[in-house]
């Protein structure tokens, strides 16, 4: 299973569980949500990484790329060695870059 589609059914889970429990609205533990799904996804990856018997996980090096998009606002990280780079293409198929690094 790819890490955006596990972590997608995370974030559904946990969000139903947080709708049952009535502990809190939804709208309230948004950050929880992204947080505990994005500790999960990882965590569950690691653990497929640790049973490989091709990689070796404590040699291996991290990088992530995350980007979150909810309506207008697109929040975008990286930890590691990788960045994002947003763009658009046009109809003839060339890139235009619309980000710059802020590192």
């Amino acid at each position: 299973m790819q890490l955006p589609v596990l972590f997608k059914n995370i974030m559904e889970a946990l969000a139903l569980a947080s709708l049952i429990d009535d502990e809190k609205y939804l709208d309230d533990c948004q950050f929880d949500l992204w947080k505990q799904s994005y500790v999960v996804a990882c965590t569950i990856v690691y653990g497929k990484l640790r049973r490989s018997r091709r990689l070796d996980a404590v040699q291996s090096g991290y990088t992530a790329l995350s980007i979150v998009k909810q309506g207008d606002l697109m929040v975008v990280a990286n930890a590691g060695d990788s960045r994002v780079v947003l763009g658009t293409t046009s109809n003839d198929d060339a890139i235009t870059p619309s980000s710059s690094s802020s590192t």
